[in-house]
């Protein structure tokens, strides 16, 4: 008995030599060899199953990992292990059991608190992926890839403070860490600081020449900035990397019209035909296909692949978009019908410049015009500040009814001054263009009764389709046609209520006018403003420091142009149906 143990001991320090020098398949041939002798040898099923973990083949890992853990039962690293095979073998719930399982025996286990984080944040249930990956950088505070995730989710909670230095940590303990590097650049990108994002991207390719995902954000940045032959190039340099991944494809096409011809497009339909394709691919690739139908004047074809295109992008963020068009058509009306606040603070040293309207309106070109004259007047296009602070007042109370509300110009200014826009170089005006600000019209009168609002407006089909006709991404409402309607009526009726009690309080702009007679528009706009006219503000698109990041983003590269107001014509019969419940759609 003594010998056999031996020999078995003597068997698997061999193995674990091929092991260290990763050789598999030897090690694999050495471990079905000690366990025909011994099947409960632990260490050999352990082994076996890490090796069919590193060729991601998770079903047999688990298999070996089960065996395994019969023999151990409390082998935290055996449970956390079944944990990650169960992940990735598409068993949440099961994977969690076992991550929670490690954490009953070690509540400060690393590897089972940042799992479970990745877990939660997949899941969408932000709140406590934060609170798992925070506690995993407190247990393990050399841990780059949990302050890279902690850092994604801050990002996407809109901490962008705190999302930079969870990167700058990671890029700190791995200063190899392209993905951080590249990630900490759109950070910077979203914070209007297009230098930063720059050296970000250009240190991220240094480190990994060959991540398109890196190329792919230089182009979008480039486009920004206006420098769109840089942009041409790094979209292309991104679908040389990764010629299968259409949403290279997809942001070349808006830059390059010449581009997407009828080769694209047969490359297009052959990835979308298999059946492995990705579902983002999916997505992008019916967009793709959309914009070549329309090319072609082929209006009905076009039609279709937008409804496929938004169809599957809404189907990958489902579990975040159910919530929020739930959020737009239930929660926010509710906000937008407060009752008249008490006490209201009135904050007269600020003068904020307000630009409403529904998304394609031309609200950004607007918005352009204002903060390049003399004034140089900083700009908001998405603070989402009124959002931010309504939610967490409601949050606060629990309830929509808001009550007293007397220290809210002065806590509205605060949330401004953190992003920037209050200063007194600009005399303390500044604009919000933030989307959802239409909701809000009584709750700005009341706490800025200075305030200055402009509603944009342009022909209302044209806006539907050019918001249909793009992805824009986060809204969870443009992703179906009905939703999009009904966003529109929303928007009718709280502009037409509010002006019937406020007559004088909003300045309307028809964009289809402004864009014919810019100069004479846009003089009665800055009057408007109590802001001095300069042709310096017709000249928006030569600016490389004022960027956007909305669907407009290539078109203030260029001077103001006439929109046909008539472009929807085409598509009036196919939008019939959606739209003819609506007194407006006539």
């Amino acid at each position: 008995m003594g010998k056999k143990k031996k020999s078995l001991k003597a068997i698997f320090a061999e193995t674990l030599e091929y092991y260290k020098k990763k050789d598999f398949k030897t090690t694999e041939i050495y471990c079905y060899k000690i366990l025909s002798i011994d099947p409960n040898h632990f260490d050999s099923l352990s082994l076996l199953a890490n090796i069919f973990a590193v060729s991601r083949n998770f079903s047999k890992s688990k298999e070996f990992l089960e065996k395994a853990i019969k023999i151990q039962p409390e082998n935290t690293t055996i449970l956390n292990n079944l944990g990650t095979a169960y992940r990735e073998l598409g068993d949440t719930e099961k994977a969690m059991t076992f991550y929670q399982k490690v954490l009953g025996i070690n509540s400060n286990h690393t590897n089972a608190n940042y799992n479970l984080g990745l877990i939660f944040y997949g899941l969408k249930e932000l709140k406590r992926a934060k609170e798992y990956l925070e506690k995993t950088v407190k247990i393990q505070p050399n841990y780059a890839f949990a302050h890279y995730s902690l850092g994604n989710l801050q990002k996407e909670l809109g901490e962008l403070k705190q999302a930079k230095e969870s990167y700058l940590e990671a890029i700190k303990i791995r200063p190899s860490f392209a993905s951080a590097q590249n990630n900490l650049g759109l950070v910077f990108s979203s914070i209007g600081d297009p230098d930063s994002a720059m050296e970000c991207y250009k240190k991220a390719l240094e480190i990994d020449p060959k991540h398109a995902g890196v190329y792919n954000n230089l182009g979008r940045l480039y486009t920004e900035t206006g420098e769109l032959e840089k942009a041409i190039e790094s979209h292309k340099a991104a679908i040389k990397l990764e010629p299968q991944n259409l949403v290279h494809t997809y942001y070349l096409s808006e830059l390059d019209k010449i581009f997407l011809n009828s080769e694209v497009k047969n490359k297009t339909e052959e990835i979308l035909n298999n059946k492995e394709t990705y579902r983002i691919n999916l997505v992008y690739g019916n967009f793709l296909l959309s914009r070549y139908e329309r090319n072609e004047k082929n209006y009905e074809k076009e039609f279709n692949y937008l409804i496929k295109a938004h169809k599957n992008y809404f189907e990958l963020k489902k579990k975040k978009f159910v919530s929020g068009v739930r959020y737009c058509f239930n929660d926010v009306l509710q906000i937008s019908k407060f009752a008249k606040l008490k006490n209201a603070k009135n904050n007269n040293k600020i003068k904020p410049i307000f630009i409403i309207g529904v998304p394609r309106c031309g609200s950004t070109l607007i918005e352009k015009i204002i903060g390049s004259g003399k004034e140089s007047i900083p700009m908001g296009e998405e603070v989402i500040a009124l959002e931010h602070f309504i939610n967490a007042k409601r949050l606060e109370k629990k309830s929509l009814n808001l009550g007293e509300a007397g220290s809210f110009g002065d806590e509205l200014v605060s949330i401004y001054k953190n992003r920037g826009l209050v200063d007194e170089k600009s005399n303390f005006v500044f604009t919000d263009k933030s989307l959802n600000n239409f909701h809000y019209l009584r709750l700005i009168k009341e706490i800025f009764p200075e305030a200055k609002v402009i509603n944009c407006r342009r022909v209302t089909l044209s806006s539907i389709m050019s918001i249909f006709q793009n992805n824009l991404t986060e809204l969870a409402w443009a992703h179906n046609l009905e939703n999009i309607f009904k966003y529109f009526d929303n928007y009718f009726q709280i502009i037409d209520e509010f002006k019937k009690k406020y007559p004088d309080f909003i300045y309307d702009l028809n964009f289809e006018d402004f864009t014919n007679e810019p100069e004479i528009e846009s003089k009665k706009l800055l009057k408007y403003c109590n802001l001095t006219w300069d042709k310096k503000c017709l000249e928006f698109y030569k600016r490389k420091d004022i960027i956007s990041k909305t669907a407009s983003r290539i078109q203030i590269r260029k001077p103001i142009y006439k929109h046909s107001s008539d472009k929807y014509l085409p598509y009036k019969k196919l939008l019939n149906k959606y739209g003819k419940k609506y007194s407006w759609f006539n």
